[in-house]
């Protein structure tokens, strides 16, 4: 049985706790930013840690169960999860860092030290439809436009099965997790995701991507030459009452909205799909295109944690733009008891 979360949603976003933007990281635990990745900017760290844990209170529930330890709480788990994805390090790098900051232990309400099996074996637990949960909050934080939506794909590769084919078969492992997005092309902000083994078409993915997006009334949804087929022109204009903006791969001879394409497509528009192309490279580039999970399971989540963890990192980014956190401009409390 599923226990109430015992975090008040109005105090995981407003709480007067410490604010970790008013401190910093001590010197020997810069030293080890700096040793485990030399591009990470401490600042932007802080400001992502402090964003992590408040959004991971809105949906995890404080403990795991009645009957836990109670050794560590899950938001701080997930926060040093993501630490670990936004710093790119290993598990044994995050709790060597975290035993250098006082301001991180004080800051996620932390008694001891988490050994890193802890955090290992708290992402294997982890439910996708807890990531799921935590993207569906992020976005009723914001006001998502909608009238321009793109659809994209690109594929994950799996560091440890790459090596590992690489030697008993001496050639490169063909085989990777395709990560599928869709974004609202104005925030910026994926708004529907999925994660399989690769390679595969991609239209299994975008109808149901199209039906999930739907509740957004889009205006156009783009997508690259790979979603040129009729069934997903069909879904987009028919069942999602939008204008599909996807150029043909061959010249159209059957397809009702295929032939109807030479007349619809507008390139000012599809020159927008850029955006899409832009968030994988920044998930790749910031949290790693190379997933370290053993298992094709544990790889597909990992991919899907990125997906969420980028949503963290941009929705900061919109906040502290324009300075979304305040009471009255917050729809963040809908649907949550």
């Amino acid at each position: 049985m599923k226990r109430e979360n015992t975090y008040s949603p109005i105090s995981c976003l407003f709480s007067k706790q410490l604010n970790l933007s008013d401190f910093g990281f001590e010197k020997p635990a810069l030293k080890k930013i700096k040793e485990i990745n030399k591009d990470i900017k401490p600042n932007k760290l802080l400001k992502f840690i402090k964003y992590v844990f408040k959004y991971s209170k809105i949906v995890l529930n404080k403990y795991s169960s009645h009957f836990s330890k109670h050794d560590f709480t899950q938001p701080a788990l997930f926060t040093l999860l993501a630490m670990k994805i936004y710093t790119r390090s290993t598990y044994r790098q995050i709790t060597d860092l975290l035993e250098l900051s006082d301001t991180i232990q004080k800051y996620l309400h932390l008694k001891k030290i988490p050994h890193y099996t802890t955090l290992q074996k708290f992402f294997q637990r982890l439910p996708t439809s807890i990531l799921q949960e935590l993207n569906k909050q992020i976005l009723l934080n914001h006001e998502i436009n909608g009238e321009i939506i793109a659809l994209d794909g690109s594929g994950f590769t799996n560091d440890y099965a790459d090596k590992y084919y690489a030697i008993i078969r001496r050639k490169e492992r063909k085989s990777y997790v395709k990560n599928h997005i869709s974004i609202d092309v104005d925030s910026r902000l994926i708004l529907h995701y999925a994660a399989q083994k690769g390679p595969r078409f991609d239209t299994r993915f975008a109808l149901a991507a199209i039906r999930n997006i739907k509740k957004y009334k889009p205006k156009y949804i783009l997508a690259d030459r790979a979603y040129d087929t009729e069934p997903i022109r069909k879904c987009i204009n028919e069942e999602a009452k939008a204008q599909d903006q996807i150029p043909l791969k061959t010249r159209a001879k059957t397809g009702h909205y295929r032939l109807e394409s030479k007349n619809t497509f507008n390139k000012d528009i599809y020159s927008r799909r850029n955006n899409v192309e832009s968030i994988f490279s920044v998930i790749k580039r910031i949290f790693n295109g190379t997933n370290r999970s053993r298992s094709l399971q544990l790889s597909n989540k990992e991919t899907k944690l990125k997906n969420t963890i980028y949503n963290i990192y941009r929705s900061a980014q919109i906040q502290e733009k324009w300075g979304f956190l305040q009471s009255h401009n917050l729809n963040i409390f809908k649907n949550i008891t």
